[in-house]
């Protein structure tokens, strides 16, 4: 991989990646100004700005401009609006980044703004203010305007909704969050659509913005596109820079907010520090999520205290930076969250001794995961989020010492958030808090703890291995790996039609998660994790460390499998429990689609609601393959091994099995009740055969139909905030996803337009001609030449693509794939109309869908 960072004639600056090994490439636009910048009698500009410029540009418009291209050719792209910064960002397959670039850079430099686009998208902004209103992390996150007092922007309102847009001088302080469902802008569409002018003509110079492109492209070509599309931004004239103000903390230190749901405590802390030098903090994080025996989180877990925390960075400027460690409790009360921080006072004390080994062991670790990170994620990250470590030199050991004396109660306010306590509102950043100022009560002494950090010397002692093995699939290196990667890659997950429980996955993953933090630190890489509504089992790293691993792995699976009369196993049960419950609760406040998303590879793997409450791990078939990780030299020693220690596994390994049949509904629409006032309809198609040909209609029809369904339902009817089309795969099913979730319509109103829309788009199927086939099968033969170069994501693609109901995609299935075979596939999806899946959250309406 190769960088370079050049200035173009206008006077914007360019960072180039040149990754190789990628399939992806990436651009990302960052504007070092965000809704702290915004004029103070539009609040909600910035993030208004944010959505109106994908409306269309001066160059690419209606079915041209990003948004339309991007879901016809399987681009993925986003942005968000930060205090102090605002992004816009995409990624594609590499033959089509000048494509997605051209469009990005026209929209952020000559974007149209039109009075239709600013009016539909400041309807969307406000559904999202009301969903943002009863959002936990949201509500946590403004509550820091409490405990701050300057900048006054974090009292201020940002988001943006109807009556902020329609009154110049609101101030967002003035009114419920509750108060307003709808109001018209009245006459002020012109004054806001100006005031977005202003705004783009004030800020996007050459001076705020920065770009970043990453592909497999020479730095050559790279840089060619870059001043190709990237020149047409306005060189600064006059700059002054944004005025932001100093961070300083009130006096009242600690306060209480009322929210249902999980309990949490958040402490955060001012700090003095750069973005330069921020890669201190990226060493901190990754020793926070460490999972491993005798961390903080283990350590917290096992008292029974915290089985989940994080680290977050809610504002960052230029010089400062808040940083909030986030402890979810397993309790409410007050006595609990103290004797959370006393913990977590002396794990702080105790990272001053860190040596210098230590220090560049954690910041290894996370340099390894920044590098597993896709294209556009890596982006992201340099752009806004905890930075990537380039170098382990003298001067992250310099940043780290002036890190860690800011971290005291002098520079730190606390957060309790519990359902147990009373509190009046308060109006901050425009939502209510049910907040107060409380005294603090601090944990009564405890024994000091001894946390453990690593790396550690010993290393565990190899496993002794059974004399019976299982057949063990071994796909050959050269097959699956890049020369010079030597590691193995085994992956096991139930067979399809026997679903693991999804109680019983939250307590596998509880209690592996010291397990997956222990090898970490030896090199390995071990997840249990759902993919496409499967969950994985996946384990990477040398032969001795994979072997010492998987036997630990087996170890803790067969506590869980004989739990009657194991303590040790009831107490690893109820610590997934806890995780479970909390997975469950989160379902039900989740964003209305995202829980019909979550529920939809339940209902295809109906069967495991059977062993749900099974006292003991269920004993169910698995299936496992090891992909590379023997070189000739071994003569198969790794594969041997495993298919060894996996007949200690409690399950069947690679049985043979009765081909399993792809689920079918047994009601019309099933429904999900979630607390959010939307309305949310989910409708998935399944395929009509189990063929690769039926495989290759649904995509191609996915590509057609992405694009119209949101021009149709977003756009032309605006049906709401929330609406998506795509091929997508779940639990094994392959199949046609549509979604929509709206604040103003019913789910009798949702259904209909989305049946009518599956209808017209007859017509389109019928006038897809030769030419435009063609060039829809040739981007599916190039996906199947793309893998990743992550062995262990690569791996994950080879098993997903072989665990289907239906037969791989191939080259050869394309190649005869006919205009005759797609409209043919397109009538049998409508005949068949009894197989889809429809999903709402709205009970009462489900009996007229």
């Amino acid at each position: 991989m190769k960088q370079q960072r050049l200035r173009l004639a206008n006077g914007l600056w360019v960072t180039l990646t040149h990754d190789p090994q990628a399939t992806r490439a990436a651009a990302l636009y960052h504007l070092a100004v965000g809704s702290h910048h915004e004029p103070e009698q539009w609040p909600g500009l910035a993030h208004l700005f944010e959505h109106v410029v994908f409306a269309g540009s001066e160059s690419f418009q209606q079915q041209q401009r990003l948004m339309s291209w991007a879901q016809a050719e399987g681009a993925r792209l986003n942005a968000t609006t930060l205090p102090t910064a605002t992004a816009w960002f995409f990624d594609v397959t590499a033959s089509k980044l000048e494509a997605g670039f051209a469009r990005l850079s026209d929209m952020l430099a000559r974007p149209l703004l039109s009075l239709e686009a600013v009016e539909q998208e400041t309807a969307v902004i406000d559904a999202e203010f009301h969903l943002l209103a009863a959002d936990p992390d949201t509500l946590c996150e403004a509550a820091l305007g409490a405990a701050f007092a300057t900048p006054k922007a974090l009292k201020r309102f940002h988001v943006g909704n109807l009556v902020s847009f329609s009154d110049p001088s609101f101030s967002g302080n003035s009114f419920s969050s509750n108060s307003f469902s709808s109001n018209p802008l009245n006459n002020n569409s012109l004054a806001l659509q100006q005031a977005l002018r202003n705004y783009h003509q004030h800020f996007f110079n050459t001076e705020l913005l920065t770009l970043w492109i990453s592909g497999p492209q020479p730095l050559e070509e790279l840089a060619a596109l870059a001043t190709r599309y990237a020149e047409v931004f306005a060189p600064a004239h006059n700059f002054q820079p944004p005025n932001t103000e100093p961070l300083s903390l009130h006096g009242q230190r600690a306060f209480a907010m009322k929210l249902a749901g999980a309990a949490r405590l958040q402490l955060s802390f001012k700090l003095e520090i750069t973005r330069q030098k921020a890669v201190s903090l990226t060493v901190l994080r990754q020793l926070v999520i460490d999972e491993a025996q005798r961390g903080l989180l283990d350590v917290l877990s096992a008292r029974g205290l915290c089985d989940s925390l994080q680290l977050i960075k809610p504002y960052e400027s230029e010089t400062e930076a808040i940083l909030t460690f986030e402890f979810l409790l397993n309790a409410g009360e007050q006595q609990l969250a103290a004797e959370v921080e006393t913990i977590f006072a002396c794990w702080l004390r105790q990272l001053e001794m860190l040596t210098t080994t230590q220090l560049q062991h954690y910041a290894r670790l996370a340099a390894e995961q920044f590098s597993r990170l896709s294209p556009v994620d890596r982006l992201r990250t340099i752009a806004f989020d905890f930075q990537p470590i380039i170098a382990l030199d003298a001067a992250l050991l310099e940043d780290w010492q002036k890190l860690l004396p800011q971290l005291t109660t002098s520079n730190m306010t606390r957060l309790w958030v519990t359902p147990e306590i009373a509190a009046e509102d308060q109006l901050i950043q425009g939502f209510t808090l049910p907040i107060k100022a409380i005294t603090w009560q601090s944990a009564q002494k405890n024994p000091p703890v001894d946390f453990t950090f690593y790396p550690q010397r010993h290393a565990p002692d190899a496993p002794p291995l059974p004399l019976e093995r299982v057949s063990l699939p071994h796909h050959a290196a050269d097959s699956l790996l890049l020369a010079g990667q030597k590691p193995g890659v085994l992956i096991l997950s139930p067979a399809l039609g026997h679903a693991l429980p999804p109680r019983w996955a939250h307590i596998i993953q509880a209690s592996l998660r010291a397990i997956i933090g222990q090898g970490a630190h030896r090199g390995a890489s071990l997840s249990f994790e759902n993919y496409q509504g499967q969950w994985l089992l996946q384990l990477s790293g040398d032969n001795d460390v994979m072997l010492t691993t998987l036997d630990a792995v087996i170890t803790q699976l067969n506590v869980l499998s004989q739990a009657l009369n194991n303590n040790a196993a009831k107490v690893l049960i109820a610590k997934g429990e806890r995780q479970f419950v909390q997975a469950e609760q989160s379902l039900q406040t989740e964003i209305a689609i995202r829980c019909l998303l979550n529920q939809l590879p339940r209902l295809l793997s109906q069967n495991a609601n059977e062993l749900q409450d099974s006292f003991s791990l269920p004993i169910l078939p698995w299936r496992a393959a090891l992909y590379g990780g023997d070189a000739d030299k071994d003569k198969g020693v790794l594969h041997d091994a495993i298919s060894r220690l996996l007949s200690r596994f409690p399950g069947k390994i690679n049985p043979d099995l009765s081909p399993a049949l792809a689920p079918t509904p047994s009601r019309a629409s099933y429904a999900f009740p979630t607390t959010s006032q939307d309305a949310a309809v989910l409708l998935f198609c399944p395929l009509v055969e189990q063929t690769p040909r039926c495989l290759a209609a649904w995509q191609i029809m996915a590509s057609l139909f992405e694009p119209r369904f949101f021009q149709r339902l977003r756009v032309e009817l605006n049906l709401g905030y929330v609406v998506t089309c795509r091929f997508m795969q779940s639990a094994g099913e392959s199949g046609m996803l549509f979604a929509v979730q709206s604040p103003t319509h019913s789910v009798q109103q949702i259904v209909e337009p989305i049946a009518q829309f599956i209808d017209d788009m007859k017509s389109i199927v019928a006038e897809v001609g030769e030419n435009e086939l063609a060039a829809k099968i040739a981007d599916l033969q190039q996906n199947l030449a793309l893998s990743s170069s992550d062995p262990n994501e690569r791996a994950r693609e080879q098993w997903l693509r072989e665990h289907l109901y239906t037969s791989a995609l191939t080259h050869d299935s394309l190649s005869s794939f006919s205009i005759t075979d797609l409209n043919d596939f397109y009538s049998k999806m409508i005949a068949q109309n009894s197989t889809w899946w429809w999903l709402n959250n709205r009970p009462e309406d489900s009996t007229n869908q």
